[in-house]
């Protein structure tokens, strides 16, 4: 009996063991490979995450509703781990924001603080402004921009890595605006 349940034990030991050496593998190269309807989607969310910021924003900023698109340096595959049809991206937007005075600016920032912290949201200090994250690993900063020194609030999405299968019908190098679609006006003119 009692070699009977050492052996169930080394068998479930072996199994986790197994388990746990394949989810390592799995995190080294990058995490699971979502399909582009998902990254779509992350996309979207991404930009959503920031467009609810800045429509709570108060005082309300001026400028225009729409973000930008930014590329990101650090999602790239370093090992060699992707092949195939499998890509990774990541979607960063921002908006630029016009306040009438710093104060103006200020007041945004304390109230947005206040708001994120009475929804429960842990709230971190960046230079010059806050940032928290929100669903999904979204992280949302609202700050002084480091290199222009003006209002900016930034959706950071996560690094994912996706099936890219060529003539896929979306394209996120060409979607500026973060809506999850390539709008004719987006696409490239050659």
């Amino acid at each position: 009996m009692k070699k009977n349940t050492v052996l169930v034990a080394v068998a479930v030991v072996l199994v986790v063991l197994f388990a746990l050496v394949a989810k390592g593998c799995e995190a080294m190269a990058g995490g699971r490979v979502g399909t582009t309807d998902e990254f779509r989607a992350h996309v979207r969310a991404t930009t959503e995450a920031g467009t609810a910021v800045y429509l709570a924003l108060s005082p309300a900023p001026t400028g225009d509703l729409y973000p930008a698109k930014e590329g990101s340096g650090s999602c790239v595959d370093d090992f060699g781990f992707d092949d195939g049809d499998v890509t990774r991206d990541q979607p960063i937007y921002s908006w630029d924001l016009e306040y009438a005075s710093t104060t103006d600016f200020r007041a945004a920032l304390k109230a947005l603080e206040a708001t994120w912290r009475a929804d429960g949201r842990k709230v971190e200090k960046v230079e010059n402004g806050i940032a928290t994250t929100v669903d999904d690993g979204i992280r949302v900063t609202f700050h002084l921009g480091w290199y222009t020194d003006k209002p900016e609030l930034r959706a950071e999405g996560r690094c994912m890595r996706y099936t890219d299968t060529y003539g896929d019908t979306y394209d996120f190098l060409y979607d500026d605006d973060g809506d999850g679609t390539v709008d004719e006006y987006e696409k490239p003119s050659w």
